[in-house]
């Protein structure tokens, strides 16, 4: 038997959503409060005057005929809505102004929580995903704060505006009031099934997004130029957006179809009101139970009050599809942490030892373990080399031990202590690591090798000429202040992999670490070139612990020990000398790579 599944109460998410975002308004915007009450005011009050002044106009022009009352009439209505208009406008341009700045704010603050919160989330698909939501979220789909905003002002407006017409409707003629509620409420069920129908489209429509985006995005990146035209890839790619374009035209097709079912359906509504409105009115004026004034002016409360009420109430639907949508982006900034954080600082002019104890790690919702039962020991000032085929674990190793995840079972020491007590980002600067698919930005020279705004420049030019940066560095007419790739400048330069190399090798080198790690930054390079970077690395740290991750074994003669991994397990642990001579899994590498070293 199935069971039924509780209702879901979307409007719950109303309420944490206000307090979340209008707290971040107060706290960057106090202004803006004013200016979203000053706009509901006005919202609410301003149908008043075309509801009420034109009765005495009317009334005057049936009755005594004054020319003098006429003019004053007509000159207060249009001044009064010519001032109203210009005080609307601006009103608009103080909240948009408000609300663009507001927008970026909650931008900014999504980019810092994305850039801040543990690494494995980056990683992992659900919560990329979750992120694509809170970027969508925010923008068409709610229309963001200034969206939420404006249903607040049409509701808050909508009452004031319901509540003087109900006043109006109530003395003049109550029997409209039970008439109008029922074409209201076939209005509201049209309404809220038709936004139901849209948040359900918009939620489903957030994975085709984000996929057409990655696409389309290949379409529009030079980096991929090269490949796309010597693999002939164009059909591939182009072929995978025109998927997504189709997926995303049916979807939008079909909610099409659907509202305008539906919007049929509320415009004969509609009619029937008008219909029963002005027949019903106009037969109460014929019999001469009411003025022409009176007539007009209740024709006008009616429409208003119908108007007003529907508005209220849709927008009520409204605002919970904004705030389910807007939801997103709170929950996002929300996550709980995937790690525990730490207390006790790092000393970082100390040498440390670094020991794994038995640690295993599987990568979530993985089928099976990425390292098994590892244990070994990195005593201060040691050159480890951790060699392996690609998948054995050794990258895996490296996010562990700069605890970019923390790990599954075991323990990771420093000087005895678990690494999950030290403070987080204290621990993390004591490794200056170059992974294998490092990223320059679209900085300076200066910017990305300091990784920073205000670089020590001499500090930079040191790093530089370690690195054997030097020679291309005197070629470049500005020198450190040379823009890396030609996204915003055009005198950008693309530097080729070697020189990219090194750029990423000086900003290990700039940041001075105790601890260097060279995970396969230089894998495009052949093993003896690859072999003469690492021993030039290896005496520009000195005395420094020093991690030199390959599946190529250039880099292990010159360290103190070698680590080998294969399928997640530490296989094999001693010097060069004992464990070519072993005739275990170093020696077979060894020997199936030496014609290269020869």
């Amino acid at each position: 038997m199935k069971t039924k599944k509780p209702r879901e109460h979307r409007y719950r998410n109303v309420l944490p959503v206000m307090k979340y975002f209008y707290r971040v308004a107060w706290r960057h915007d106090k202004p803006y409060f004013l200016l979203v009450f000053c706009n509901m005011l006005l919202r609410g009050g301003s149908p008043f005057l075309n509801i009420v002044l034109p009765k005495y106009l009317i009334d005057e022009l049936v009755g005594p005929r004054r020319p003098d009352q006429v003019l004053i009439l007509v000159a207060v209505i249009v001044l009064s809505n010519y001032l109203i208009s210009h005080i609307r406008n601006l009103l608009d341009y103080f909240l948009n102004r408000s609300q663009d700045r507001l927008s970026m704010k909650l931008d900014e603050m999504l980019g810092d929580q994305t850039m801040r919160m543990d690494f494995e989330y980056t990683e992992n698909a659900a919560v990329l995903d979750h992120l694509g939501k809170a970027k969508t979220g925010m923008s068409w789909y709610s229309g963001g704060i200034g969206g939420f905003s404006e249903n607040l002002t049409n509701i808050v407006g909508g009452i004031i505006t319901l509540t003087g017409t109900l006043a109006i409707i109530c003395t003049l003629s109550p029997w409209l009031i039970l008439l109008l509620l029922l074409l209201i409420a076939g209005n509201l069920f049209i309404t809220s099934r038709m936004q139901k129908m849209e948040v359900k489209f918009r939620k489903d429509l957030v994975g085709v997004n984000r996929r057409f985006g990655y696409y389309f995005n290949i379409v529009k990146d030079i980096k991929y130029a090269k490949d796309i035209r010597m693999y002939h890839a164009q059909s591939l790619v182009l072929d995978r957006v025109d998927e997504y374009i189709r997926d995303d035209w049916e979807m939008e097709d079909k909610i099409n179809r659907n509202r305008n079912r539906y919007q049929v359906i509320t415009i004969a509504v509609n009619v029937f009101q008008q219909v029963i409105l002005y027949g019903t009115l106009g037969l109460r004026v014929l019999r001469g139970l009411m003025g022409i004034g009176d007539y007009q002016m209740l024709i006008s409360a009616a429409n208003s009050f119908t108007d007003s009420l529907s508005g209220v109430l849709a927008q009520l639907i409204n605002i919970t599809n904004t705030a389910d949508f807007m939801n997103e982006y709170r929950s996002f900034m929300e996550y709980p942490a995937a790690q525990s954080r730490g207390t006790l600082p790092v000393d970082a002019d100390i040498p440390h030892t670094f020991e794994f104890r038995d640690v295993s790690f599987r990568y979530p919702e993985a089928d099976a373990d990425s390292l098994s039962h590892v244990s070994l020991v990195i005593p201060a000032g040691q050159k480890l080399s951790v060699v392996g085929e690609n998948g054995a674990g050794k990258t895996t190793f490296i996010k562990l031990l700069c605890r970019l995840y923390d790990v599954t079972d075991g323990q990771i020491l420093m000087d005895g202590i678990d690494i999950r007590e030290y403070d987080r980002e204290d621990y993390r600067r004591l490794f200056a690591v170059v992974f294998q698919d490092y990223r320059l930005f679209s900085f300076t020279i200066a910017e990305n090798v300091a990784a920073g705004e205000h670089p020590d420049r001499d500090g930079v030019y040191d790093a530089l000429n370690k690195a054997g940066f030097d020679e291309r560095l005197s070629k470049l007419e500005k020198g450190i202040d040379t823009p890396v790739y030609k996204n915003f400048e055009k005198d950008g330069v693309e530097f080729s992999g070697g020189e990219s190399q090194k750029l990423a090798i000086a900003r290990a080198m700039y940041k001075d670490a105790p601890a260097a790690i060279l995970d396969e930054p230089t894998a495009a390079l052949d093993p003896v070139a690859e072999a003469d970077i690492y021993r030039r690395f290896d005496t520009l740290i000195g005395g420094k612990t020093a991690l030199y991750i390959s599946h190529r074994l250039s880099s292990s003669r010159f360290c103190d020990r070698i680590a080998v991994f294969h399928k997640g397990e530490l296989v094999e642990y001693g010097s060069h000398r004992n464990l070519s001579a072993a005739g275990g899994k170093y020696s077979e590498m060894w020997n199936a790579q030496a014609q290269y070293y020869a």
